[in-house]
């Protein structure tokens, strides 16, 4: 594949890609005769940017977009969002994932950190889509069977492992530790060390969730989590608000990763800004999620950008804090390499996962700067073609059976929202 008359950093170049992987970037002026075939992409002096990827999500959470918008976090999960949840099948959850793979893609993200039920269904629809997929075996045992549980993701594991296809990745994702009890999250620990496997759970959402733990466990958060073995340089963590100084270091220590969610946190006023200050300063990689449609309400991880930078600006009334650029990698790079994906940058030897924006719209003119434009300006049309892995999976905003998937999912939501 040759992706040609890229406008690649000012400079208009042609990407060579072979089995996924960039092996080549020659600007044109320099370039030899390029044969057109069904392998040439023509860039058309399009700009051509990393895609995004998606670090903390609950896909199928599109078909509860608008449902419970307007409450604060506790009664919003436990009186709307867990009962509408009961009365999913694994049909709903294909759909609805395949409803924010197709929103995803559209908005330019090719990898997703995903954390919800009926695991088989969301991997069937992420490989559709054709995207990278960390599908999380997600479990809330609190009041359940939890020797059902553990027998469930022993069997989970072994159904996954076994699936031929590089980009699934499978993960372990205990809730949170105010939902899952101190057997499963022991039991996580040692099931994530023993088949190195990468971790990912919901800390430190609200105050409530800091002072709990403090009250019955006598540790904080990040502490009684660390307790278990489930601060690893494989562990994502999602939220990550209320977390003081000690917990910061002990994160960075274990070299952990933290997804900010910046409009999920707003949107159910979770109490305070995110640190970021803090985590720069202490050296934790911070990468970027949308959470669910029924805390955000959209997937665009540009719209996650631009309130991350900007919350982080006003909180801290320092104008500079988190540059378009250093947000831009924060939602590209940082999250790649946090799932040790070589991605994230247009560079020989990194996979070709990367984005190909329209041209002559007006909320990226004139153009002088394209981080801060897609930071600060785009809305949701802004990406022509996407390529993930080398493959093609948009090309001039067209998506195969995108009609198909809104139609489902219209007809999925009207069934179980009563």
């Amino acid at each position: 594949m040759i992706v040609k008359n890229a406008d690649l950093n000012g400079v208009i170049s042609d990407i060579f890609i072979k089995d996924g992987i960039i092996t080549d970037i020659v600007a044109v002026d320099k370039r030899s005769n390029i044969v057109d075939s069904e392998n040439v992409f023509d860039a058309e002096n399009k700009k051509v940017v990393p895609s995004f990827f998606n670090t903390h999500t609950h896909s199928a959470m599109t078909l509860l977009r608008g449902y419970a918008d307007d409450m604060p976090l506790n009664p919003w999960l436990s009186e709307k969002i867990w009962p509408a949840e009961a009365k999913l099948v694994p049909e709903d959850v294909y759909w609805g994932t395949k409803l924010a793979c197709l929103e995803m893609i559209k908005t330019g993200t090719t990898f997703f950190n995903d954390m919800y039920w009926c695991i088989d269904s969301i991997i069937k629809a992420a490989t559709e889509m054709n995207m990278r997929l960390a599908v999380s075996a997600t479990f809330i045992d609190i009041g359940k069977d939890t020797d059902k549980l553990i027998k469930e993701l022993d069997d989970t594991y072994e159904r996954v492992s076994a699936i031929d296809n590089p980009n699934i990745i499978f993960t372990i994702a205990p809730h949170a530790i105010y939902t899952v009890s101190e057997k499963m999250l022991k039991y996580s620990g040692k099931f994530a060390k023993d088949h190195d496997l990468f971790i990912h759970t919901h800390l430190s959402e609200t105050k409530k969730e800091y002072d709990d733990c403090l009250r019955d466990h006598g540790m904080k958060p990040a502490f009684y989590l660390d307790s278990f073995g489930l601060l690893t340089e494989k562990t994502m963590l999602a939220h990550s608000v209320w977390l003081d100084d000690d917990e910061i270091k002990l994160i960075a220590d274990r070299g952990a990763t933290v997804s900010h969610n910046p409009i999920s946190n707003m949107k159910l006023s979770v109490g305070k800004a995110f640190d970021y200050r803090k985590m720069k300063n202490a050296n934790v990689r911070v990468t970027l999620g949308t959470d669910g449609c029924s805390s955000n309400n959209n997937l665009n991880m540009a719209e996650s950008m631009k309130f991350a930078s900007i919350l982080q600006k006003f909180a801290y009334n320092d104008p500079a804090l988190m540059s378009a650029e250093e947000c831009f990698k924060i939602a590209s790079f940082n999250g790649a390499e946090a799932f040790g994906i070589k991605a994230g940058k247009i560079e020989k030897g990194y996979d070709a996962d990367f984005l190909v924006l329209k041209s002559n719209i007006y909320d990226m003119t004139p153009g002088f700067n394209v981080y801060s434009d897609i930071v600060y300006s785009v809305g949701n049309n802004f990406v022509d073609s996407v390529f993930c892995k080398g493959k093609l999976i948009m090309e001039h905003g067209k998506i195969e059976g995108e009609d198909e998937i809104i139609s489902h999912a219209k007809k999925i939501s009207k069934k179980f929202i009563s």
